[in-house]
């Protein structure tokens, strides 16, 4: 086991992961194909939008949601000090 907190082998930091991108490029040419042999015509509008919905987030990244915070705390500033460093 290495405690040492260095890195000896594997990906080098900031390399991709190959694996990841092949499926997901795999999976995005599925969702693709079966779009294409869809007839969209027959669908109803809820159908269409929810084959979408479903199809997206096959393709594109999820956006996590950012918490915020409503109490922002901020700093005092004496501009009298500011002033005589001035002159």
């Amino acid at each position: 086991m290495n405690n040492t907190g260095k890195k000896y082998g594997g990906r080098k930091k900031g390399t991709p992961n190959k694996l990841t991108s092949e499926v997901k490029e795999k999976i995005r040419l599925l969702v693709e194909s079966a779009l294409e042999s869809i007839d969209l015509s027959e669908c109803t509008r809820a159908e269409r939008i929810r084959l979408l919905e479903i199809g997206l987030k096959y393709i594109l990244p999820t956006v996590k949601q950012i918490e915020s915070s409503s109490e922002t705390e901020f700093q005092s500033i004496d501009f009298n000090k500011i002033i005589r460093y001035k002159d």
